[in-house]
């Protein structure tokens, strides 16, 4: 008999997959809550079910990729789970400080022309 040599493509889940359901959940308690107008809320923004949003907010499922779009052009806590699971939360933060000195900047030359 052969050996076989197939590969099992279902390893064990990746960190990042076990914690993802529970990262938006979380993000999604925190900013609408779990009422019934939140959950009907979240439906008509994605187009998913309100069984599905529930899913999401029980952490029984992740939105999956159109849904978490949807998701975090809509709520900023959505968003900054997501930016902090993949690790890239001072991204916005440098830009932010980056904005902050070019107005010093400039607010430094308009002052400067203004008294010369």
């Amino acid at each position: 008999m052969l050996p076989t040599t197939r590969k099992n493509l279902r390893g064990k889940k990746e960190e990042i997959g076990a914690e993802y359901p529970m990262a938006i959940a979380m993000a999604l308690k925190e900013e609408f809550g779990g009422s019934r107008q939140s959950i009907k809320k979240l439906s008509r923004w994605t187009g998913a079910s309100e069984r599905t949003v529930q899913n999401w907010l029980g952490a029984v499922r992740g939105p999956s990729g159109p849904h978490l779009v949807t998701l975090a052009k809509h709520s900023p806590a959505v968003h900054f789970a997501y930016l902090s699971m993949t690790g890239r939360v001072d991204g916005p933060a440098s830009d932010i400080n980056a904005s902050v000195a070019l107005l010093r900047e400039a607010l430094d030359l308009l002052t400067a022309c203004r008294f010369s």
